[in-house]
């Protein structure tokens, strides 16, 4: 059975004080005494209660909107992502303003100057870049953002993300302890932390079952459906490999489409679950990438940065899994 969520209650019988006193401290009024809101401040996190922070702006006169910054409007994962936080925010009656960066920092400063503009009480946000996005037009602004996905290098920022070195880990002791000997990766841009922390997961365990990767069998795109259709015809081309492992949905497409009918290809096992992957034949192996964890503890951990911006950042990994299928079975 659901526990049920924590009310404003809750937390004034924790700090033995009235609903009221709770409110204007969650509110942020002055009046009250510093060592009582730091009690009820103290009652918040050990009752794990999250305030409407919505519904608190609305009544201060601000906005009820929350934006989800995406970089790629047509790649599933994100699109499942943004689902599952319009699904919470009509849940808990607020409503999300989205916004697509096509990968662009140009387009992403722009993207955040309007939403300063337009006052929005807190950013989910995919960044475009580990080390060149700028998060300051947000934060210098008093908006919260929750990182998703992806981290910024340095950024004192809450984030929430998948265990990248454990999925890359997971994939080539899955490969391994199916018999295959001769791996080799098609990953995504280096400066990118997601793919370059996938990427060190695999040649790692590689490592530790006594196999090495040659640099030719290490490949890097641009994480556009083109680029994993390029690249596997290289490593087709090459003729080593016995399995490959993708580490983007969208080159795991092209991936498939350039060794679709091919005689004796290699073992594919691709990121993300998507539809297409369950449909083709010979069905896709997959780490499975858990996008609806993701999407609610990143919503609940903006509450929490709304109701209490300063409180010190933190971060949220959650682990993939195997998801077994055809392109994987033993040779």
């Amino acid at each position: 059975m659901v526990s049920p969520r924590p009310t404003i209650m809750d937390v004034a019988r924790t700090a033995g004080v009235s609903s009221a006193t709770v409110s204007r401290v969650i509110n942020g009024a002055s009046t009250v005494d510093k060592q009582l809101s730091r009690r009820v401040r103290a009652a918040v996190r050990s009752t794990g209660y999250v305030p409407n922070a919505m519904g608190r702006s609305l009544r201060r006169g601000g906005t009820s909107q929350v934006a989800v910054v995406a970089p790629d409007a047509e790649n599933p994962y994100f699109t499942q992502i943004i689902g599952e936080v319009e699904r919470i925010a009509r849940r808990d009656h607020y409503s999300v303003t989205v916004a697509h960066t096509e990968d662009d920092l140009d387009i992403e400063r722009d993207c955040f100057a309007q939403l300063v503009g337009r006052h929005v009480s807190g950013v989910l946000l995919v960044p475009v870049h580990s080390i060149h996005t700028d998060l300051s037009l947000l934060t210098e602004a008093g908006i919260p953002v929750v990182l998703v996905d992806r981290w910024i290098e340095g950024a004192a920022t809450d984030l929430v993300a998948t265990d990248n070195l454990d999925a890359g880990r997971q994939a080539a002791q899955h490969l391994h302890e199916r018999g295959f000997h001769a791996p080799a990766v098609l990953a995504g841009p280096a400066e990118l932390r997601t793919t370059e922390d996938r990427v060190r997961g695999y040649l790692g365990a590689w490592r530790e079952a006594g196999v090495s990767i040659e640099d030719s069998a290490i490949l890097r795109g641009d994480l556009h459906v083109e680029s994993g259709r390029a690249m596997m015809r290289r490593i087709l081309d090459a003729g080593k490999a016995d399995c490959v492992y993708v580490t983007n949905n969208r080159m795991s497409a092209g991936a498939f489409e350039a060794m679709r009918g091919v005689a004796d290809a290699p073992a594919l096992l691709a990121t993300d679950d998507d539809l297409w992957t369950r449909l083709v034949t010979p069905s896709v192996s997959v780490v499975h990438q858990p996008v609806r964890a993701t999407s609610r503890a990143a919503a609940r951990m903006l509450g929490q940065r709304m109701a209490n911006p300063d409180e010190e950042p933190s971060t949220t990994l959650l682990r993939s899994r195997i998801i077994e299928r055809e392109s994987t079975a033993p040779r």
